[in-house]
Formats: C-alpha cells, structure tokens, sequence
C-alpha cells in the first residue's frame, strides 16, 4: 500500500507541472495576444489614442469656428466688411455695424445696426439700397415718368480735399455699388434731445428747417444729418441728408419689386399715415414699410440736399396732405427755413 501511495503522488506530481508547463505557455500566448489587442495598430491603446486625438481636434475645429465667428463678429467692428448674401448679392458692412439677425436678405432690404445682435430695435439702424447699375443712378421724375428738370441740382455740399460732398458720395455709391438709408425718419435721443438718432420709437424730429439758406446750410436737417456720424463714432462712413439721386435710387430699386411695390410709387395711400394726425413716435406704424424702410410715404415730408432755385426740396408726402395724392415718389419745395409739423428728414450713409 506504501508504495502505490508513492506512485501515486508521484503522478499527481507530473500532472501539475505538466498543467503549469501549459498554463504558462496559455499565459504567454494570452499575453502576447493582449499586448497585441492594446499596442497593435488596431489595437485598444492605439484605438484609444485616435480617438482622443480625433476628439481633441474636433474640440479644437469647434474651437476655432466658434473663434472664426468671434473674430468676424470683431472685425465687424473694427473695419468695413464685405458681406454676400445667400442669393450672392453683395452689401459693404461699415465698421461698427451689425447685420440685425433676420434681415439679412439684400433685395428683401438688408438692415444694420450699431447696437449688436440687435433685435429689440435699440440701436441706429439702416437699410443698404443696392446700385448694381451705376448708369442708373440718376434722378428720374416717377410722377411723370421722364426725366427731372435740369431746374432741379443737387447742392455740392461742405466738402474737403479735392472733392465735394456730392462728388464723394457719387464716387462711393460707383465704388461700393449701394448706400445706407435711414430705416427711420430722423428722431430725438431719448436722452438729449438735440442729438439726432435713427431709431425705433423715439419722438421725430420735426419742425426743423433745411437750413438757413441755400448758400447756409447751417441750423438745420442739414447739419443734423452731417453731425450724426461723428456724435455716434462711427468714423468709417459719412452721414448726410438724403441726396435726390438717392431718394431715387430707393424708388427705382422698389420700381422693381412686386407689382404691389411698383404701384406704391404713384399711390401711398395705403402705405403712409395721412391721416392727419402726426405719429410723435418714429416707425410707429408697421405697415407703412417697404424694404424694412419706415414712413418713406406719409407722416413726415423729407428735406433732400436738392435744390431749385432759392428753395430746397423735399420728397414723399406729410400727415397734413390727407386730401392730396402725395406719394413717396413726390418732389416738394419749399423755402429753406420753412419748419412745419410734418416736415422733417433722413439720413444717409456713405462709405
């Protein structure tokens, strides 16, 4: 029996070393086989490093787009953009102004303000009126459908260097294919009075001359329209009364919009307060727009920088002609220090 027990144990001790031979062997396969899983090129180690380094760039991709739009929305206040729309149509986008988010379609009348991602309308805002064709930007008689009297000029304005005022913003216009127009009629700072803005729901700035003369253009819409610019910081562009050409312009542009636009032109009475009783709020009426452009019929007569003779003009009709077919294509005149209750202005931009 002693020695079958010997035997015995003997064998058991076989086994175990040959099951140990095995399993390191096993061992060393798995392990080969594991360190090939995680260092291999399609390994868990490798796998796992792409992936960081593949998240790691799509953080920084993100980063930078987010850096992209940070430094566009910068730059828009540091220096003049050139923006294209979806349709490819192209606007100037002045230092120091904004697209306000929504409007930013240029045939449907791109608006900009200087107040940022401003849709609770709290900044000065303007509407870009495209020129593509600079051979048509010329003043035409829309009432008669001909050509303005040579009687009718367009005042040079207190220009520096070489250039008028006129011969600059003519020159812009060429360059830049388009203008700025106030999106409203010229109002008061909520603030000081005497400063002129162009906001919504701010009182309007009327009874107020063209100036004192045809040869002074001082006290007046004027000046007002000159001085708005520069009160404001806005050094990339240049603020004036809105020109006659450019008034025309705004009516060519609508020429060749809907039939409903086109109409518009002859007949305002739908698209302007002539109701008699002035709108002491600048935009106060949303339907009297066209082009995101306020009260361009109605509720206030325009100054322009035109001239004939020794009297200004003025363009579109007042509150006070309810009585009168006076539509937005009209041309007034009258004496320069006239001031009324309806009689008021707005601004133009240049580049």
């Amino acid at each position: 029996m002693k020695e079958n027990k010997g035997i015995l144990i003997r064998k058991e001790q076989g086994i175990t070393l040959i099951a140990l031979v095995i399993t390191i062997i096993v061992l060393l396969i798995l392990a080969g086989v594991s360190i090939a899983m995680l260092t291999g090129e399609n390994g868990i180690l490798t796998q796992a490093q792409k992936a960081k380094e593949e998240t790691e760039k799509a953080q920084a991709d993100e980063e930078n787009k987010l850096d992209d739009y940070e430094n566009y929305m910068n730059s828009a206040a540091k220096e003049n953009i050139v923006y294209k729309d979806d349709e490819g149509k192209i606007a100037i986008i002045p230092k120091g102004f904004y697209i306000v988010p929504g409007l930013d379609n240029i045939n449907d009348g791109l608006v900009i303000s200087d107040v940022e991602n401003d849709i609770q309308n709290t900044g000065n805002q303007f509407v870009w009126v495209p020129v593509p064709e600079f051979s048509e930007f010329k003043r035409y008689d829309f009432q008669n459908d001909t050509e303005v009297s040579s009687e009718y000029v367009e005042s040079t304005g207190n220009g520096i260097e070489d250039l008028t005022e006129a011969e600059k913003m003519y020159k812009s216009v060429k360059e830049n294919k388009g203008f700025y127009i106030g999106r409203y009629e010229a109002g008061k700072d909520k603030t000081d009075p005497t400063k002129v803005v162009c906001q919504k729901g701010v009182d309007i700035y009327n009874k107020i001359p063209w100036g004192q003369s045809v040869i002074d253009e001082t006290g007046g819409a004027v000046e007002k329209a000159r001085s708005f610019n520069m009160q404001n910081g806005h050094v990339n562009v240049t603020s004036t009364l809105v020109y006659g050409v450019q008034w025309d312009a705004i009516m060519r542009w609508l020429s060749k919009g809907t039939e409903e636009e086109r109409g518009w032109l002859v007949n305002s009475k739908e698209k302007g307060n002539y109701s008699g009783i002035l709108n002491t709020k600048t935009g106060a009426n949303d339907v009297y727009q066209m082009k995101h452009i306020y009260d361009l019929a109605g509720n206030q007569s325009e100054w322009t920088m035109e001239i004939h003779g020794t009297n200004t003009v003025y363009r579109g009709g007042g509150q006070g002609d309810q009585n009168n077919n006076i539509p937005c294509s009209y041309r007034g005149v009258d004496m320069p220090n006239s001031n009324y209750d309806d009689l008021g202005f707005r601004i133009a931009l240049y580049l």
